[in-house]
């Protein structure tokens, strides 16, 4: 099952793998809120963890697709024997980190040892080796000279080496765990959600639960002043064709809201659709409304 993470009344999804099945296999979208491990400083794309909504997490836990979890450990301070095993980990880290720093320079250097091999030549000859003056052809002397001169190419590679600055511990990277990296299934406890209730919150979730079992993708319409957005297909690929807006069925909506939100709507190129309960309280009944040519509201 889907691990979700409960922490602070909000609910993570910190997996890669579970994000992509919620996504592909569920149609669960919910909102990457995290930065890239690669490129932490930009704010184009997010990535893990995912935050899902209070209605996502609810259908699937009535689906048994995933169960709810939080870790009580995380809530303590830690004990003096995970403080060791922390520094242990770090220093295994920092020691892997020094070694293939190593490693990466010694292929750059014995990739370029023809080129090292021949600039020290021509240092022990005094030869200029600037670029406009190593453009004039040699000596045949000099070139004579220059290729008896033997280089023990082990020992330069050594020497090389020797240069490369030693990695502190305050330049090395530093791991951002997604998972808990030393829990154990008896640090897991499985929690009870308390969603939905309340009226308003029980039509919000029988809408979601509605929508998605039409075969719609739904993420929050937040940013149109709605409750959800549906769209036909994955919203990678796809607009989002409706603003879903959960309400009493005996609200009033004032006529110039009305008007305010269609036209919002209108703009964006969406349908306003207004969801409630049906008269006896077991469905959900939609109406619709878009702005008209003639500029009067029609009613679908």
């Amino acid at each position: 099952m889907i691990d979700l993470v409960l922490s602070r009344h909000n609910v993570f999804v910190w997996s890669a793998e579970d994000w992509l099945k919620l996504r592909r296999d569920y149609r669960i979208i919910g909102e990457l809120i995290g930065c890239l491990p690669k490129k932490p400083r930009q704010d184009v794309l997010s990535g893990l963890p995912l935050l899902l909504q209070p209605e996502e997490v609810s259908f699937l836990l009535e689906k048994k697709f995933a169960r709810l979890i939080q870790y009580p450990c995380l809530q303590k301070p830690p004990s003096d024997s995970l403080k060791q095993t922390f520094e242990e980990y770090r220093n295994k880290l920092y020691i892997e980190q020094e070694e293939c720093l190593k490693q990466e320079r010694k292929k750059q250097v014995i990739g370029m040892m023809d080129k090292i091999i021949e600039g020290k030549k021509c240092k022990i000859l005094g030869i200029e080796t600037r670029k406009k003056k190593a453009r004039k052809p040699l000596d045949s002397k000099v070139q004579e000279a220059l290729d008896n001169i033997e280089i023990n190419r082990q020992e330069l590679l050594e020497e090389e080496m020797a240069k490369l600055p030693k990695l502190e511990k305050t330049e090395a990277l530093v791991q951002t765990h997604t998972v808990y990296p030393w829990s154990s299934e008896n640090d897991v406890e499985v929690t009870e959600w308390k969603y939905p209730s309340n009226y308003e919150e029980e039509l919000r979730y029988k809408t979601y639960k509605d929508l998605w079992e039409r075969g719609y993708y739904i993420t929050s319409g937040e940013k149109f002043g709605g409750d959800f957005l549906v769209y036909p297909g994955d919203p990678i690929m796809f607009h989002s064709q409706f603003i879903i807006q959960c309400m009493d069925r005996n609200e009033e909506i004032p006529i110039t809201k009305l008007s305010g939100q269609c036209r919002i709507a209108c703009h964006v190129r969406k349908t306003r659709v207004y969801a409630f309960f049906s008269d006896d309280q077991n469905s959900i009944t939609y109406q619709s409304f878009q702005w008209a040519e003639s500029n009067i509201l029609e009613n679908t």
